[in-house]
């Protein structure tokens, strides 16, 4: 099965599957979407990274911001926001930090008052 066709099966099934869970659901939502692409017979790493490439696209839709793949290294992303005309560069730290705190947020329970 090709690449393509491959993307296109992920976007398809977060497509019609995205509306089940909230916000915070969404590793769970990437967890289905990688169990239904190993189904076509791949490696669950590579499922993975297909479900995270397909929502990543998703989420960029409506969107002007990208990723400056020319600028960017292994050890430094640059972020483009048209908009403003700003160029933002984070270090491969500061994506570990965005990405703990996240899961930090996302753990911990919310309260009703």
């Amino acid at each position: 099965m090709s690449q393509r066709h491959l993307h296109e099966v992920a976007i398809g099934y977060l497509l019609a599957h995205q509306s089940e869970h909230l916000h915070h659901d969404r590793q769970y939502l990437i967890r289905r979407c990688t169990d239904h692409l190993q189904q076509q017979g791949i490696s669950h790493a590579r499922a993975t990274i297909l479900a995270l490439q397909a929502l990543g696209e998703m989420e960029a839709r409506g969107h002007c911001a990208h990723i400056d793949l020319g600028n960017s290294t292994g050890f430094a992303v640059f972020v483009v926001d048209p908009v403003s005309r700003t160029t933002f560069a984070f270090t491969a730290t500061d994506l570990i930090r965005l990405a703990r705190n996240h899961a930090l947020d996302v753990a911990r329970p919310t309260t009703t008052h």
